[in-house]
Order: structure tokens, then sequence, then C-alpha cells
């Protein structure tokens, strides 16, 4: 089971595991499903730690994006079955705290139906963006795979599980009162609207991971295709205010968010050479350590 604390599977199994063990001491029946996912995550790891090969690692980082997708559906039964509270009132409280007002509420002078066709455009830009990256590092720049997932399962995992401590459903749900103005739009908000309504886990709030994931992808680009991070850049901004155009988000969500990112760059650079993500570069990894 140490072998689970490798990268890539580090804080992705330690989310697993930490779900797993609440469910179970919940005696629920979503155990059922996050056990055998730990599980077959350890029996991967445990082979990969004998024959380091790239099929194996791709095989663990297939394993991670079915396990971040399945996991993410799985929390809106799973965490209200062993926790009920919502932490929307404390987060709130902390926007209020640090900056007067949660910035949805400042926004709402400036709410027009153009503007929020082009924000609901810029909020749908994470699904495609995640997918690309993932299938292009997956297929095409190989020699990045592990420290692209290394970092980017960093984010997801310990975002997760901020869902699981922190569980909050965002101003739209929580406190539609605040708002006087009605977000309005055309076609792409409408499908935006029904992608939130019926994909949200409604309590994936903190931290923001549109803010956290993208933010990554900006990053990485950065290190590794400058021009790709220039092209990224104003979308992936429009998309951190969208978070709270669209009133999904409180400040400290996004803030949260932003350490985050820093935080799954900074292991996927500081992983870049180790064996357990790059068996070419095992040598420059011992080197090092």
């Amino acid at each position: 089971m140490n072998k689970l604390l490798d990268p890539p599977l580090r804080y992705f199994s330690i989310y697993l595991g930490a779900v797993s063990a609440i469910e179970i001491a919940h005696l629920t029946v979503w155990s059922l499903l996050f056990c055998p996912m730990l599980a077959g995550m350890a029996g991967l790891a445990r082979r990969y730690s004998r024959q380091r090969s790239w099929e194996l690692l791709a095989a663990i980082c297939v394993s991670l994006a079915v396990g971040m997708n399945v996991s993410y559906q799985a929390m809106a039964g799973a965490i209200p079955a062993v926790r009920s509270v919502r932490f929307d009132a404390q987060l709130l409280a902390l926007d209020r705290l640090l900056i007067g007002e949660t910035p949805s509420v400042w926004l709402e002078r400036w709410i027009s139906p153009p503007l929020t066709e082009l924000m609901s455009a810029c909020y749908l830009l994470l699904m495609p963006l995640l997918l690309v990256s993932l299938l292009r590092y997956f297929f095409r720049r190989r020699e990045l795979l592990g420290e692209f997932y290394t970092g980017l399962f960093a984010v997801y995992g310990l975002g997760f599980l901020g869902y699981l401590l922190v569980p909050a459903a965002g101003p739209w749900l929580a406190y539609p009162e605040l708002f006087n103005v009605k977000l309005s739009g055309g076609a792409v908000t409408a499908f935006n609207h029904a992608m939130v309504e019926q994909g949200s886990n409604k309590v994936d709030v903190w931290p923001s991971l549109h803010v956290a994931v993208t933010l990554y992808i900006l990053g990485f680009a950065g290190r590794h295709h400058r021009l790709e991070f220039w092209v990224l850049l104003l979308p992936i901004l429009g998309l951190w205010i969208a978070t709270f155009y669209l009133r999904y988000h409180y400040f400290v969500d996004v803030l949260s968010g932003l350490a985050l990112a820093g935080f799954g760059l900074y292991e996927a650079r500081r992983h870049a050479a180790h064996p357990a993500i790059n068996p070419n570069k095992k040598d420059t990894y011992a080197n090092a350590v």
C-alpha cells in the first residue's frame, strides 16, 4: 500500500483513502465504490514498483482519469451520506471579513445578456481544455505524461479532499436572495446553466477546481509551451472572472484554487525526474537525491 504514496498516485490515493474510511465508518453503500477503486490503484502501484514501464505508467494515468470522473459524480450522493452540514455561511463570512462582500454581489451592476454569454463561454472552457490536455500528454507528448499527471492529480486529490471536508453549494444555490438581477443570455448561457445544473455534485465549491485546474494547465504551458501560454491567458482570466459573475464561487474558493494550482505545479516540477513517473530518468533522480 505504501507504493500508493509514489507519484503520480500520491494525493489522489490520500483522497480515496480518506473517503473510503469515512464511508466505511458510516456503513454506506458508497464504500463499495471507493474501496475497490483504491485497491485497484494499489495493485497497479505494486506492479509498477516491480516493473517500471511506460505501459504501466499509462495504466496508472488512465485509472486516475477514470477515478477522477467517477469520484466527482459519486460525491453527489457519497458526501451527503456522511456529512449533512454545508459551509456556505462560513465561506460567505470569510469573504465579508476579507473584502467586505462576496464578489458576485459587486459584479451584479455590470450584468448584461452579451456579457453573460461571454462569461458562460469562458466558464465552459474547462472541459475541452482538460480533455485535450489529458489526451495530448497521453498520446503525443509522452515524455511529459508523468509530470503533467502528477501535478494535475495533486490538484484533484487535494481539491476533492476539500469537497469532502468543506462541502458547500456556492452563492447561486445557497444565497439567491443576495441577487436582484437575473442572469440571462442566449444559447451558450442556457447550455452552461444546464451543464452546471445537471453535472454539478452540489458540494464542489471549496476550493475552486475551475480556477486551480486552469491555472495549473496555464502554468504547465508556460513551462513547456510558451506560445500556448499567451494564447490561453485571456480566456482563462475570463473563466476566473466568470466564477464570480455566474455566482458559482466565493472569493476564498478562488484564492484557495490559485494556491492549490501553485502546489500542483511545484509537485509536477519536483517529481519531473522521479523514476516512478519517468523510468528513463532513474539515474537523474538518483543523482538529485
